[in-house]
């Protein structure tokens, strides 16, 4: 399957996911919808998908929610199936997407460092000024 046809793919699949959830067709209680379906990874052959989900609730939430999403998963392959009418529709797998928070604490250190040396800044800047 070459690139292009792939990730027209990969979107369709991330569309139809997201109405899904939207449409409150997904049941499982351990799916909130305040989840989202971040990323995607389409195998070459278009066999199995890897789709990211993250929230902006904590950890565990995240974590709840793909163990709701895999065990409906055979539920949502048979959806998206319907929609894509492909040969074969892709194995859906869920995974847990943190990058978010991870960019966030990143985001985080960088401010400290700022501030930290903007501090030595003004330390030093005042030792030089009573010279």
């Amino acid at each position: 399957m070459d690139d292009t046809r792939r990730a027209r793919l990969e979107h369709r699949i991330l569309q139809e996911l997201s109405d899904l959830l939207l449409r409150g067709e997904i049941k499982d209680h351990r799916v909130s919808t305040l989840v989202s379906f971040s990323y995607i990874k389409l195998a070459k052959d278009a066999s199995t998908a890897r789709i990211g989900v993250s929230s902006i609730l904590d950890d565990r939430a995240v974590s709840t929610a793909v163990e709701g999403l895999n065990s409906a998963a055979g539920y949502l392959q048979s959806r998206v199936g319907r929609v894509i009418r492909t040969q074969a529709t892709p194995r859906l797998h869920f995974v847990a997407d943190n990058s978010i928070e991870e960019g966030q604490e990143i985001i985080n250190t960088i401010n400290r460092l700022e501030i930290s040396e903007d501090d030595q800044r003004d330390t030093t800047g005042s030792e030089t000024d009573g010279d």
